[in-house]
């Protein structure tokens, strides 16, 4: 038998004429490997490139999620497709007419800062990039706090070693929690040796219904990063009508209820 045209198996490898649909909060954006790997020092940059090709997790084929906002991320887009960013240095808004929005300066800062691009007016200041990867470094971990707080009985343990993440996690959010965080394998333990104190500080102020933890384990060479929704009786009463929907049915003072016997 002739066996010179046998087909042989075809490793799966990224190749940067593939196809890549990014999925960001429901909005999907289509585009080429190598328009990402093009800005190999961003973080999508960084995820798609062929050696991290074992840490991806499509939710289909070739589609990827990020809970992020899909309007903004335009902007995100044109950057990797272009190399420059569209910004009104003179204006604190964008008017998006085409989606009839007015976007914020900060908005679009917190979106550059997640996806780890530099943002315009901060390049004297921030030469090395380590603002922008450290306030990235606190978005992933804003993003996985709102997982923890929608999922009220879900608690989370990340342990950050250099170069490598251990995750205790209930199964519903692990493999979001993973999506976020593996980005920052090689630099969240080398953030969080710097800054451990005001990242726990950070947490706490921004996620006050999260009882959240930074643990320094330095025999075992890991920090860990814990998170889990306050039991209910810990929460302050008149702050929880205050900032409910109970605050626009009727003041406090004025419930009535009737207790009945059995």
């Amino acid at each position: 038998m002739d066996m010179s045209n046998t087909e042989k198996p075809i490793e799966k490898k990224g190749h940067s004429d593939d196809r890549i649909i990014l999925n960001i909060g429901g909005v999907k954006y289509e585009t080429y490997r190598s328009t990402l790997t093009a800005h190999q020092d961003t973080l999508l940059g960084t995820m798609f490139q062929e050696r991290n090709q074992n840490l991806l997790h499509p939710t289909n084929e070739n589609e990827y999620f990020f809970d992020r906002d899909g309007i903004i991320f335009r902007y995100i887009m044109q950057f990797y497709r272009t190399g420059e960013i569209f910004w009104p240095e003179d204006t604190n808004y964008i008017t998006d007419s085409t989606q009839n929005l007015h976007i914020s300066r900060r908005e679009l800062e917190l979106e550059f800062d997640f996806f780890q691009i530099p943002v315009p007016g901060r390049g004297e200041i921030d030469k090395t990039g380590a603002v922008s990867l450290v306030d990235g470094f606190l978005n992933a971990l804003d993003s996985v706090a709102n997982h923890v707080i929608k999922k009220y009985n879900a608690t989370i343990r990340v342990q950050f070693r250099l170069g490598m993440l251990e995750y205790e996690v209930d199964e519903d959010i692990e493999s979001l929690a993973k999506e976020i965080l593996d980005p920052f394998k090689l630099v969240g333990y080398k953030i969080l040796s710097k800054f451990s104190k005001e990242i726990a500080s950070y947490l706490m102020k921004n996620h006050s219904c999260l009882n959240s933890k930074v643990v320094r384990k330095p025999n075992k060479g890991y920090y860990e990063i814990r998170m889990m929704v306050k039991e209910f009786d810990e929460f302050d009463e008149q702050t929880v009508f205050k900032y409910s929907k109970l605050a626009n049915v009727v003041e406090s003072a004025k419930v009535m209820y009737d207790d009945e016997e059995d």
